[in-house]
Formats: C-alpha cells, structure tokens, sequence
C-alpha cells in the first residue's frame, strides 16, 4: 500500500524502525504498517498511482512561444 508521510514516525513496529522513513515522501509498505502508520496519524494513503508526465500532448491548451 502507498502512503505518504504527514509526520516523522518514531520507535519500531514488529522490529522495523521508523526511523528510516522521511516527512513528506510517499511509500510502499506492506499493508499492516500502512494501516498502523495511517492509524495513528503518521500517514494518510495515497491514492495517485504516478507523477503526471510534464510532456507536451496535443491535447494540451497551452499555446507553444
């Protein structure tokens, strides 16, 4: 599961330290840290699957300089 981090976790889970996650960065976690982290407010899921592409696309409405 995906989430990113509203807060710097702290202590350990089932022997893994949170230490090594950062403020701010998205993560993929196996489920039973996800949902603790989210549970006690570390986290919220994210739901976006990727970063939009800042390619141009035809379909863009920008006018081109």
């Amino acid at each position: 599961m995906r989430v990113r981090l509203l807060r710097q976790p702290y202590g350990s889970v089932d022997g893994i330290s949170l230490s090594q996650y950062h403020l701010g960065q998205v993560y993929e976690l196996p489920a039973s840290l996800a949902e603790y982290l989210v549970a006690k407010g570390f986290a919220f899921f994210e739901m976006r699957s990727h970063r939009r592409s800042m390619r141009y696309r035809l379909t863009d409405r920008r006018r081109s300089p």
